[in-house]
């Protein structure tokens, strides 16, 4: 019988915990969104940083061609 009488205080206590686990949750996945797009912002910075890279790399090696053919003429 004590125990059907602490039933309306244990799932009062059950709702407030689960309240803060949902405002948790809530905070978890609003860091975690913040986060990714700090590492989508980062991986496209050096996406773009490779490419320039690699258009300097590539003009170096035209270059280089180019005075190669002209030392064999």
């Amino acid at each position: 019988m004590e125990n059907l009488q602490r039933l309306p205080e244990q799932v009062d206590s059950l709702a407030v915990r689960l309240d803060r686990m949902e405002v948790q949750i809530v905070q978890l996945r609003d860091e975690m969104h913040s986060e990714f797009s700090a590492v989508r912002a980062e991986m496209r910075a050096g996406d773009e940083e490779t490419r320039r890279l690699m258009r300097v790399l590539h003009e170096d090696v035209i270059a280089r061609i180019a005075l190669l053919d002209n030392g064999r003429r």
